[in-house]
């Protein structure tokens, strides 16, 4: 079965620049990036959990998560974006490695006197639409002149100058935290428990469960299936297995739990989206 999930992608490598253009549902379980990222609405809405609160995007809105910030991404209906990636490096670089500030820059935090700047960058977003789409002869000079001027406002009118202290490569709940997603991860497809991570870090199950709440905005439990989900989701539309064989294969031995979470998720049975992707 091929994937009919439509995303196209192109990379500027040597300029640490991504552009996507997606149009179908997707959601990802808590993740971040090494680079900043803007996610454009065009078509549909999203939900985005930023370090565990709900953001909204309609069509029209964008947000931005800073580098190394935990967030989780909700998509999972018809809808079209832009997703704008700029490694961290090449922010550095051209900051003359300064990185002592964070952007924080969403439709629900504007004041009045930004509101001009972040339909600014709207507009540039915008023009990135059709260069995505059609790759014109010349659209990766195109793309870049763009990225970096969206960069430029947002340096200018959304970053907010960090203490020493508050520098996010300075942070060792964030250092552990990384670590802690990284490790379930790995190891999902295992009986992962609480306890058992918890104990691989060597931290009790009190501290583990509170920190784990307050950074993902999720219990350990509910995201752990939520990282399942998404992996089983993926081969529900990639390939042919059977879905009970997914469930086993991923970790997931709830299948009544598996069946609420999935329809709550994608709004749809696994039978029916499976059937729909492979039209």
């Amino acid at each position: 079965m091929s994937d009919s999930i439509y995303a196209q992608t192109y990379d500027l490598l040597q300029d640490g620049i991504s552009v996507e253009y997606r149009t179908t549902g997707r959601y990802l379980s808590a993740h971040w990036h090494d680079s900043l990222e803007l996610i454009y609405i065009l078509n549909g809405n999203a939900s985005v959990f930023l370090e565990g609160e709900e953001h909204k995007l309609v069509p029209g809105e964008f947000m931005v998560i800073d580098t190394n910030q935990v967030h989780e991404t909700q998509c999972t209906h018809s809808y079209m974006m832009v997703i704008v990636r700029i490694d961290d490096r090449l922010i550095q670089s051209l900051m003359d490695n300064r990185r002592d500030f964070r952007i924080i820059c969403s439709r629900s935090e504007l004041t009045k006197e930004l509101l001009p700047h972040y339909m600014e960058i709207c507009d540039d977003l915008k023009e990135l639409v059709p260069l995505s789409l059609t790759q014109p002869k010349g659209y990766r000079i195109a793309t870049h002149s763009i990225v970096l001027r969206i960069l430029y406002r947002l340096i200018s009118s959304f970053s907010i100058t960090l203490l020493k202290e508050d520098l996010p490569e300075l942070s060792s709940a964030q250092t552990r935290m990384k670590e802690i997603i990284d490790y379930i991860n790995e190891h999902y497809r295992e009986p992962l428990s609480m306890e058992q991570v918890a104990g691989h870090f060597g931290l009790s199950n009190e501290y583990f469960s509170r920190m784990f709440r307050k950074k993902i905005g999720i219990p350990f439990t509910q995201h752990l299936h939520q990282v399942r989900l998404q992996h089983i989701y993926h081969d529900l539309c990639a390939t042919d297995v059977p879905i009970l064989t997914l469930l086993e294969q991923h970790g997931f031995n709830n299948y009544k739990l598996f069946s609420r979470m999935f329809k709550e998720v994608y709004g749809d049975t696994p039978r029916a989206v499976r059937k729909r992707v492979s039209n």
